[in-house]
């Protein structure tokens, strides 16, 4: 093995030992413990972790925490050694492949028929969509020339769900993103690790990643895919859990300096479990952020189980806390400012407002008017055109770029962003040169601040 190769590998051991240390099981509060397996490959980051009222897997270095029936064939295969059957399991097939394999079946009785042949069903006998679907996301998985992107796996998991895709494929150019990295931006040399709650496919925690100060940070979220996406493609530096963001989670009081959880939870049945979840899980000098939550007095499509103002200050309001509009965060971002958390508005104020933010902490100093960044959030690591852009003419001399939506429902859904994002971009050979380089000229810092260039993973 190169020395690279072990380094990376004694790094992970290392990363998982800690993330053990830190966990507790969420339903009975016992120490998890990895069980025996006797697999000379078993690979780094599988495994079983069992503690007082069950058994759960470990894949690809993430626990799966849940307390599901089906969980018991994926221990059964890391078991015997089926490791990417494991992997592919938790990985559902999309709805296409799915109504086309099996029109009237269920999960449970489609995901019997994805696993027959590992217990000698020849492949042939596989339904032609679901062996299509199997052989191309085991060609993303497997990753033999070290190829594969993001947008793959993005692409098949989401394969039928153009609204779905948009949404992970263009974040980070999106005002909810802007918001929550002027939310990010406040976390400054935290003492403990930082928790990124309901992840996803770990937009957020890639730039807490950042802001830790080489503190842990941990992210949570109910889907496997959102997780290993986040592992394998967007934040590898972080470590992850599967399961509930709304319930009973897996760490014991105090673990965290600072927690967020960004455009998620209006979602959670469960918001009064979750905030004192939180409250129990940051220590008394920390603080947690409810960043980009919808308000139930103005419905937006894809806006969950939302309450109206009122209705998120009744869960805090026992807590020193800031309440915002995400609109103000916003505008001042657009002029490289952090959020405005000296004062909350008059509840009345906030009655119309779509999107709202709350902050909770003891530490009274944290409560302020934040200035000037340093250097734009969005623009920290691999800068590159922002992916809305596309061609619209080329010469020899300039590249020509066209502002361009998705569909028409991602146009309204993310208006605000013609607040900032150019309809045409005109870019010389040089800047493009510069941009490939890594240079930040004046040139290039003026696309950053209209967020025509910003950050991404190298292989999003």
């Amino acid at each position: 093995m190169a020395s690279g190769a072990s380094g990376r590998v004694v790094a992970e051991r290392k990363d998982i030992l800690h993330l053990l240390e830190w966990l507790c099981c969420p339903f009975c509060g016992g120490r998890l413990i990895p069980a025996k397996i006797d697999h000379a490959d078993l690979p780094q980051g599988w495994g079983i972790l069992s503690c007082n009222c069950g058994r759960y897997p470990m894949v690809a270095g993430i626990p799966v925490l849940k307390k599901d029936p089906a969980l018991e064939s994926v221990i059964a295969l890391i078991e015997s050694g089926h490791y990417q059957e494991a992997l592919l399991t938790l990985i559902p097939i999309p709805d296409p492949v799915a109504s086309s394999a099996s029109p009237q079946g269920s999960f449970a009785s489609r995901l019997k028929r994805k696993l027959r042949h590992v217990f000698g069903l020849p492949e042939k006998t596989m339904d032609p969509a679901l062996r299509l679907w199997r052989e191309r996301i085991e060609s993303v998985l497997s990753d033999r020339n070290d190829q594969a992107k993001f947008r793959d796996l993005l692409a098949l998991y989401f394969e039928g769900k153009k609204d779905n895709f948009d949404y992970n494929y263009y974040r980070f150019g999106q005002p909810r993103h802007l918001v929550a990295l002027s939310f990010v931006s406040i976390i400054r040399r935290p003492h403990k690790p930082i928790l990124d709650l309901a992840c996803g496919c770990g937009h957020i925690t890639r730039s807490l990643v950042r802001q830790a100060g080489g503190q842990p940070v941990i992210g949570i979220d109910r889907s496997f895919f959102g997780t290993y996406a986040a592992k394998r493609w967007i934040a590898p530096e972080a470590q992850y859990i599967c399961c509930d963001a709304d319930s009973s989670l897996p760490f014991s009081d105090s673990t965290f300096a600072a927690a967020i959880c960004a455009d998620a939870f209006h979602y959670f049945p469960h918001k009064k479990t979750c905030v004192r979840e939180l409250e129990r899980l940051v220590d008394a000098d920390g603080f947690f952020m409810l960043v980009w939550v919808h308000s139930a007095n103005v419905r937006m499509p894809y806006d969950g189980l939302p309450l109206p103002p009122e209705g998120y200050l009744a869960l805090i309001e026992h807590l020193p806390h800031r309440f915002v509009a995400d609109s103000a965060v916003l505008g001042r971002y657009l002029r490289r400012e952090g959020p405005p958390l000296a004062h909350s508005p008059e509840l009345r104020d906030l009655a119309q407002e779509p999107l709202v933010s709350l902050v909770v902490s003891r530490r009274e100093e944290l409560f302020q008017d934040y200035g000037t960044f340093d250097n734009w959030p969005h623009a920290t690591g691999n800068l590159t055109l922002n992916r809305i852009y596309t061609e619209s003419e080329r010469t020899a001399a300039q590249l020509i770029l066209k502002r361009s939506f998705p569909s028409r429902f991602y146009e309204q859904d993310h208006a605000q962003c013609k607040e900032y994002l150019p309809e045409t971009v005109e870019l010389t050979s040089q800047m493009l040169e510069d941009l490939a380089q890594g240079r930040q000229t004046r040139d290039i810092e003026r696309l950053i601040a209209k967020c025509v260039v910003l950050s991404m993973p190298e292989k999003f």
